[in-house]
């Protein structure tokens, strides 16, 4: 979980440009998500349908504005820094 955050805030230095990048890093979560110990099949399911959604509606129109509040309050809610 620990090196997944790292990633994650040196990832926000960076911005993804294309829908190629953009398959990969998902495609490095998905092998980093391996290592991960504790998560229930619960939290499986919902992290992935989360996920889903987000990108789907990404697909539909511009979430931005939303990303970023949902960002905020996950960041706060878990102790991650912003």
């Amino acid at each position: 979980m620990k090196a997944a955050e790292q990633e994650q805030e040196a990832e926000q230095g960076q911005s993804t440009k294309t829908l190629s990048e953009f398959s990969k890093k998902f495609y490095e979560l998905a092998k980093e998500v391996r290592g991960i110990k504790g998560l229930d099949i619960k939290e499986m399911q919902l992290i992935m349908n989360i996920t889903l959604s987000l990108v789907k509606g990404a697909s539909v129109d511009t979430i931005g504005p939303k990303l970023a509040q949902i960002q905020s309050i996950i960041s706060k809610r878990v102790g991650e820094p912003k």
